[in-house]
């Protein structure tokens, strides 16, 4: 009962009359086409009673099999293309009251619309109750420029040109949810007087009619449903934040994938920026292991995506039970407490030498870039450089750019000095005081976004912090001097600096600033090496590594699981 008002929903099914025969129990996926309706009615809290209306003992045998009520065979009046589902409403529920049920509400559901969840239908009752409407339906919102016929010509339905979002929005009719009130039946119009709406998105309001709609509703059905587990503040850096955005983008471009992200709110700098990218974010309010579980235990991702600085074997034991595909990026496997146990993708952009799990894929093949950094022109190598660019990350938490300013601020005159500062740098009005007391001004660009790699293009030299930026350089064709920010990046850095695409100076608080300087400036004053060092990063890193990271994910998602892996699910 819902506010004391008893909800009925109403399925209609036609049998062979339809123009595909028998499309409402035709197979989609692993199971009929009515059978998705009656799963999100039986899921619904608001509805009571399900009931299918049908003219055919087949679709009838289905509809029990399902657990919906099929107390009556329609007639067959009612089986033939009708102007209008009201008429065979009106006779469902007419035959339902003189059996002795009783009727507050009537919800109806169209079988052919599989992808409205039983949140959808709620919203919609909670919605025809508490505005007071005679009938709520379910829409689906169209802002493009539409015309309709008139006389011959086309007339528009628009009162100006402009972009999609200044349109004055247009409503369609979807069929997922109706929702009326028992006296609507009686009444001649169809919807009564006083009618509401319930937006709902493109995929939950689509609708079969045909086998091309069919074969689309099946593809439909295989996009995933994808969920980010990441934080990124002044506090962690932003890089995983970004390289997870950089693999969303490409999962996007790949599948109409449902893809959300769950945050935690201690880390405000990087719940903002997903955002801004148009993800949907979950905020978990504590650490609690167990909070974040129940959140991925009620999105139900098919992929859950890990990007954190480490994973530990209690959180990986849990996950393993969730029948999600686990994918952890990882700079190196040593981020990992465990990979032996737990069945997960692995994606890292460090080699191993060492003996790997199955499902591992390294190498700067596969570093996770930005767009930004695909099909840039070719680094030109001056002769004479004459710009250096500072760039320690999102968040610089040791205040290195100040350092590289102070080494660089009697750099010779002939080459610009520039500095960027990530989202969460914390030294700002630190960096402000002490540029105002250099020999020469280095100005500080804030946030530069998709602007970064455009500078990283121009510079000369860049000199910054062991992370995702020794990749993005790489991809351009930059050089690099590189100061570690902690002893995982001094680890890795100091292999990384092998591939001959960046000379590593060691951890940046304990480099001299001369000894930086005087760095610089052997390799500005050599262009072969810079040369050497460009084309040798341009064949390391393509910046297409999101797009190979996002295929492994899709294509281990297909991958049928072995009967070990079965069994720890």
């Amino acid at each position: 009962m819902k506010d004391g008002l008893r909800v009925v929903a109403i399925v209609p099914a036609r049998g062979g009359t339809d123009p595909v025969p028998y499309l409402n129990i035709k197979r989609l996926g692993d199971r009929p086409l009515l059978a998705h309706t009656l799963e999100a009615a039986a899921a619904s809290e608001s509805v009571d009673r399900v009931v299918v209306t049908t003219d055919d003992p087949t679709v009838a045998e289905v509809a029990r099999a399902r657990g919906a009520d099929v107390p009556f065979l329609r007639p067959r009046e009612l089986a033939a293309d009708l102007p209008s589902l009201k008429p065979v409403v009106a006779h469902a529920v007419r035959e339902l009251e003189k059996a002795g049920e009783r009727i507050d509400v009537v919800v109806v559901l169209q079988a052919t619309t599989p992808f409205r969840d039983a949140a959808a239908i709620d919203a919609v009752v909670d919605r025809l109750l508490a505005g007071g409407f005679d009938t709520v339906v379910s829409v689906t919102e169209d802002r493009t420029l539409n015309w309709r016929e008139q006389e011959g010509r086309l007339v528009p339905l628009f009162e100006k040109e402009g972009r999609r979002e200044e349109q004055p929005a247009l409503y369609r009719e979807n069929g997922a949810v109706v929702a009326l009130r028992r006296a609507v039946i009686d009444a001649p119009s169809r919807f009564g007087d006083k009618v509401g709406w319930v937006v709902l998105d493109k995929r939950a309001g689509f609708t079969v009619y045909d086998l091309e709609d069919f074969w689309m509703a099946e593809r439909l059905l295989r996009q995933p449903r994808v969920l980010f587990r990441v934080d990124g503040s002044s506090a962690v850096g932003m890089g995983h934040v970004f390289r997870s955005l950089a693999i969303a983008d490409a999962l996007r471009g790949l599948t109409r994938a449902d893809v959300a992200f769950l945050m935690s709110a201690d880390h405000t700098e990087g719940v903002v920026t997903v955002s801004r990218a148009g993800y949907a974010v979950r905020v978990v309010g504590d650490r609690k292991e167990e909070t974040f579980l129940e959140h991925i235990r009620d999105f139900a991702p098919e992929i859950l995506i890990n990007d954190l600085p480490a994973l530990d074997r209690s959180y990986l034991a849990a996950l393993s039970h969730l029948g999600a595909t686990t994918v952890n990026l990882v700079d190196t496997i040593d981020d990992l407490d465990t990979t032996g146990q737990y069945a997960q993708v692995i994606v890292s952009v460090m080699n191993d030498e060492r003996e790997t799990p199955e499902g591992f894929y390294g190498g700067p093949r596969y570093a996770i870039l930005r767009e930004h950094f695909r099909d840039q022109p070719k680094k030109e190598v001056r002769e004479r450089p004459g710009l250096v660019l500072l760039s320690f990350g999102g968040s610089d938490p040791q205040g290195l750019t100040l350092k590289a300013a102070r080494a660089l601020g009697a750099l010779d005159a002939s080459v610009d000095v520039v500095a960027v500062a990530g989202p969460a740098f914390a030294f700002r009005r630190e960096f402000e005081a002490l540029s105002a007391q250099l020999p020469r001004r280095i100005p500080l660009i804030n946030e530069a976004g998709g602007h970064i790699a455009e500078l990283m293009l121009e510079a000369d030299l860049m000199v910054g912090s062991g992370g995702m930026s020794v990749y993005e350089i790489a991809a351009l064709g930059t050089p690099g001097i590189i100061l570690g920010q902690n002893a995982r990046e001094d680890r890795r850095m100091r292999e990384f600096a092998g591939q001959g695409t960046v000379e590593y100076l060691g951890l940046g608080t304990e480099v001299e600033e001369d000894a930086l300087a005087a760095a610089v400036r052997a390799l500005l004053g050599d262009p072969a090496r810079r040369r050497a060092m460009s084309a040798r990063g341009r064949a390391l890193v393509d910046g297409f590594g999101a797009a190979r990271a996002a295929e492994v994910v899709l294509e281990r998602r297909a991958r049928p699981r072995t009967p070990a892996e079965a069994a720890r699910r």
